[in-house]
């Protein structure tokens, strides 16, 4: 897990500008109400599916997505590859699904937002960022607005969603490295890591920030070092902090873990430090709380049990898995296996109760898996 961490920082600190250029392809399709087409895609997607992003290396240029469908079991390899000869881009790093069968992306390395509608299929809207030092990382949305964290300039920037994209020309300021953001009631809850040892004395590093947009007003929470991970339970009205904490420290045998933050009073409800955290989700079925930690995937039954967590799978390839997502419907756990980074990944996917149901091969990191 060390290896994992060193990669990751380094990925910080190293992301540089590529240029991604997309190719053409005819589609027998044509949109409907959509904006004039950038580019048409020959591949449909399957009626439903899983939708896996793969960040790829920084400066390989070599992001993409891989669609699983649920119907035939098949998976659509590499698709922007297969589809128009290029990838999606350089350290691709989120991506919304919206309901209207939309997929916004943030392209980190390549300094872009990108709007596809899978239902033609066809991205209706690419736009690169047009200011210095642009490194689109996260991204959420309320309403007709979408916001993402950039990560190089401590800013969280905002644009509407409409047929296409418009210009983020919304302005609010964060912490240090801003990473996972999510919205909830009308606010925005941006984790803000201080770009591990780099930036980690800087005012608000390692902070849960609460913005209201409407406002502009920030409240700021210190959760631990390196903060990166958010996972939130609607129903029961907290958000879970994961913290990697710091190389240096970790190289001393100090921990990160997750903190718990009540969303009504925004206290901490109770902490969890632990050795190689990587992520976590909440089950909002069930109360249950999964992450990824030294062993494997463990799960804890309820946010006030007094329960000793369970090892439900254990990591026995030592490969290092840094995306975790859960599908509450399906009572599904997914595992996104990295390998070692340098080689293609995999989609681990468990039941809750830990039972191995399928794997699905993938690219080379694998950073957020999405169903839809």
């Amino acid at each position: 897990m060390q290896l994992k961490r060193l990669l990751s920082s380094n990925i910080f600190y190293s992301i540089l500008l590529s240029l991604l250029v997309f190719g053409c392809v005819d589609t027998p399709n044509t949109p409907t109400k959509k904006a004039q087409l950038y580019d048409t895609l020959s591949t449909p997607f399957p009626e439903s599916g899983i939708i896996v992003l793969c960040e790829g290396l920084w400066n390989y240029n070599n992001s993409d997505i891989y669609v699983y469908n649920n119907s035939t079991g098949k998976t659509l390899s590499s698709y922007f590859k297969t589809a128009t000869g290029k990838y999606l881009g350089d350290i691709v790093s989120d991506m919304k699904v919206l309901e209207d069968g939309r997929i916004i992306f943030t392209a980190t390395g390549t300094k872009e937002l990108i709007l596809l509608d899978y239902k033609v299929p066809a991205i209706t809207s690419k736009i690169t960022i047009p200011y210095d030092r642009a490194a689109p990382r996260s991204l959420t949305t309320i309403g007709d607005k979408y916001y993402y964290t950039d990560l190089y300039r401590d800013e969280l920037r905002s644009g509407i969603i409409g047929d296409t994209l418009s210009t983020p020309n919304q302005v609010f300021t964060t912490g240090p490295a801003p990473e996972d953001i999510i919205a909830h009631n009308g606010k925005l809850y941006i984790a803000n890591s201080g770009f591990g040892d780099y930036r980690k004395e800087v005012k608000n590093a390692g902070t849960l920030q609460i913005l209201d947009p409407n406002t502009g007003k920030s409240e700021y929470i210190y959760i631990g070092p390196n903060l990166i991970q958010l996972s939130i339970n609607r129903t029961e009205n907290y958000i879970a902090c994961g913290y990697l904490n710091t190389p240096s420290a970790v190289e001393k045998g100090e921990l990160g873990g997750i903190k718990f933050v009540d969303l009504m009073t925004n206290k901490i409800l109770r902490e969890m430090p632990l050795k190689d955290f990587s992520d976590v989700v909440l089950s909002e079925s069930t109360g249950a709380i999964y992450y990824l930690s030294e062993g494997g995937l463990y799960v804890f039954p309820h946010i006030n049990s007094r329960a000793i967590p369970q090892l439900i799978y254990e990591n026995t390839t030592k490969d290092v898995w840094p995306s975790l997502s859960i599908d509450d419907a399906k009572n599904e756990i997914w595992i996104g296996n990295a390998r070692n980074f340098q080689r293609d990944g995999e989609v681990i996917i468990i039941s809750t109760d830990g039972t191995l149901l399928r794997t699905i091969q993938v690219g080379k990191n694998p950073r957020k898996v999405v169903g839809y």
